[in-house]
């Protein structure tokens, strides 16, 4: 996460610990005495929920900070009314359904950013805090009324207590416990493009990983010495027939060892051949670099360039153009 978003992270961390002690302590404070297994059933309940509302990787923090403080207000406001136990955990539940759904639409409003590599680690985030919203949400409707027996109470605070005490340490350790720890570690070294270094990361997939990695050394010899990519028509089925491999298994191949998808691998190296052209000939027309270089239109050409190299080729055509006129040799 970004630096400027840690104070209000920890804040809402700081929330969580508050929605559990206040209101147990409060509602302790009205009986004279501990108030019991409901009461604090429903404060590690409240807890959980605050919990939940701390944003994954690359969210705002700032948002998620106020709803923590509205929702621990209002859970220790409940307790000091005096409102049924149940009551705190439903509430601070609408609050955490209504924070998501506004964080999910958000999230959809631009698709694009979805695609990224860079991404996957969020999209695991993401799932992993649904699932342990909808955790949340069967333990709430599972909460006893107020006149089961004491001992039924006191088991219905067991998976309160898993519940929060597993949240904790998804905070503390910074994983997920959705997936198998050495699937998130080589989740993240395929972000950061080490996975073709170490095979050894995936456990028993060890020899998957090899015929992976000798497949993708083939396509990678092709694409370099025989340049199929420079036909528009290119596809993933004509690579396939090419490296002799069946599309679905090309195609995680490169998604795995390259950390795109087929048209983002194809387009880097139509890209690169594009900078290739423009270095030689900066006088080049950007439309006759697009066609040279694979692409069907100019628009297409000019997004992936922005995307790759963080600037227009018209932008890099001219620093070209400058960088030959100022050299000496010239």
């Amino acid at each position: 996460m970004k630096k400027n978003i840690f104070p209000y992270y920890n804040s809402i961390c700081i929330l969580a610990v508050c929605s559990l002690v206040f209101p147990l302590l409060v509602a302790s404070l009205r009986e004279r005495a501990f108030a019991g297994a409901d009461s604090l059933s429903a404060t590690l309940l409240c807890c959980s929920a605050v919990l939940l509302l701390l944003p994954v990787s690359e969210e705002r923090a700032a948002g998620p900070f106020w709803t923590a403080l509205a929702a621990t207000a209002v859970c220790v406001g409940f307790a000091a009314a005096g409102l049924p136990f149940r009551v705190w955990p439903l509430s601070l539940l609408a609050i955490l359904v209504v924070s998501l759904g506004c964080r999910t639409v958000q999230r959809y409003s631009q698709l694009w950013p979805l695609f990224r590599p860079s991404k996957v680690w969020t999209h695991v985030e993401y799932h992993a805090r649904s699932a342990y919203a909808l955790v949340l949400c069967l333990i709430v409707a599972g909460f006893p009324s107020a006149g089961a027996p004491v001992v039924l109470s006191w088991l219905y605070a067991v998976p309160c207590v898993a519940l929060t005490t597993l949240l904790v340490a998804r905070v503390l350790t910074g994983r997920t416990f959705f997936l198998p720890h050495k699937k998130e570690l080589a989740i993240k070294e395929m972000i950061k493009g080490n996975l073709r270094n170490t095979p050894a990361q995936t456990g028993d997939r060890t020899e998957e990983m090899g015929r992976m990695q000798r497949l993708y050394d083939r396509i990678v010899t092709l694409m370099e010495e025989k340049r199929p990519f420079l036909d528009p028509e290119f596809s993933l089925a004509d690579l396939s027939g090419a490296v002799f491999s069946n599309r679905g298994y090309l195609s995680r191949t490169i998604n795995i060892l390259s950390g795109q998808n087929f048209r983002q691998f194809v387009n880097g190296y139509r890209i690169r051949y594009g900078v290739e052209l423009i270095r030689k000939d900066p006088s080049l027309r950007v439309s006759d670099v697009a066609m040279m270089s694979g692409f069907h239109t100019t628009v297409t050409f000019n997004m992936a360039f922005k995307l790759y190299m963080g600037e227009t080729p018209s932008q890099y055509q001219e620093r070209q153009r400058l960088e030959r006129l100022s050299s000496p040799d010239r």
